[in-house]
């Protein structure tokens, strides 16, 4: 759907032709590593969170440290993992949906040394961005590699073919941003391990349950970048969004549908929070193992009383 590979047409309608490259189609890899990473990254945050809970509140302390130390250790090696994939995906982005990029970056005229846009308030109205606040030059940088790289603007498409401007800018934003906020903390790990503070610094254990949630709020940001930065297409550049609509389909239908799982998230999520919360509340807890009682031997295998042999 977003570098569509692998069909081909034939009276109006796709047909696989390839399915290795209907799969393994150009931006599949980085998409892929990208949101498994994430998902990992989300998790191993939650599980630090947990394992501050347990050291702050002194109990399970040995399980809550050996928890904590091995999450940030493998944070050491995924977050910084996560920005070099998520560097490779924006470089197949930008050969692939360039007017995604422009949109990502509220990018409106073509220009090489392009700046980047910290923040802007986008007005698709006028083809302007107001209250910017950019770096000149670090655009074309960032999202080529070569500071003199020419980057497409949302001009060069006509209007109806341009994505939104507003969503996926801000949302792009947001994800990065929390990006910045991990690496922080775990760039923070590494001194207070250095230190040896890693277990006692308060403030540091606090911060690490404060960012639990961010890895959702990432991985919704992104999905949210990606989705809505490919309209107005269902298949990039050769299905429109609007086409894809199944003519009985009507509005009620659609609502019926979006009313039922709203329905079923507002169960769901909520109950998982409640049992993960209480899980995390309880502590790690070893089974307990009735024992047989015993004499002498080994459990649930008595030494038996040898037959008496007679004096030669």
């Amino acid at each position: 759907m977003q570098t569509p590979a692998g069909y081909e047409l034939i009276d109006g309608r796709f047909f696989p032709k390839n399915w290795f490259e209907i799969i393994f189609n150009p931006s599949f890899p980085y998409r892929l590593f990208h949101t498994i990473i994430a998902f990992y990254v989300t998790t191993a945050f939650v599980v630090a969170a947990a394992a501050a809970y347990l050291i702050r509140g002194g109990r399970f302390v040995e399980e809550g440290r050996l928890m904590f130390s091995m999450t940030l250790w493998l944070l050491s090696v995924l977050v910084p993992l996560q920005i070099l994939i998520g560097d490779l995906h924006g470089l197949n982005t930008l050969e692939h949906q360039p007017a995604k990029i422009a949109a990502i970056e509220a990018h409106w005229e073509t220009r090489s040394h392009a700046p980047l846009n910290l923040f802007a308030i986008p007005d698709e109205i006028n083809e302007t961005n107001h209250y910017a606040v950019q770096v000149p030059a670090l655009g074309s940088l960032i999202l080529a590699h070569d500071a003199n790289a020419v980057i497409k603007g949302l001009k060069d498409w006509p209007p109806e073919v341009r994505p939104p401007v507003a969503i996926p800018f801000f949302a792009f934003r947001i994800m990065v941003g929390i990006g910045v906020v991990m690496l922080g903390v775990v760039v923070a790990s590494w001194w207070l391990r250095f230190r040896g503070r890693l277990f006692e610094t308060r403030w540091f254990l606090r911060v690490c349950q404060i960012v639990a949630p961010l890895g959702f709020v990432a991985v919704v940001a992104g999905w949210t970048t990606t989705e809505v930065g490919r309209q107005p297409w269902t298949v990039y550049g050769l299905l429109r969004t609007a086409d894809s609509v199944s003519p009985s389909l009507t509005g009620t239908d659609v609502m019926i549908s979006l009313a039922g799982y709203i329905a079923v998230y507002l169960v769901m999520f909520p109950a998982g929070l409640l049992v993960m919360s209480r899980l995390v509340r309880r502590g790690p807890v070893d089974s307990i193992l009735e024992e047989s009682p015993i004499e002498s031997g080994r459990p649930n295998h008595p030494v038996r009383t040898l037959p008496e042999r007679s004096a030669p």
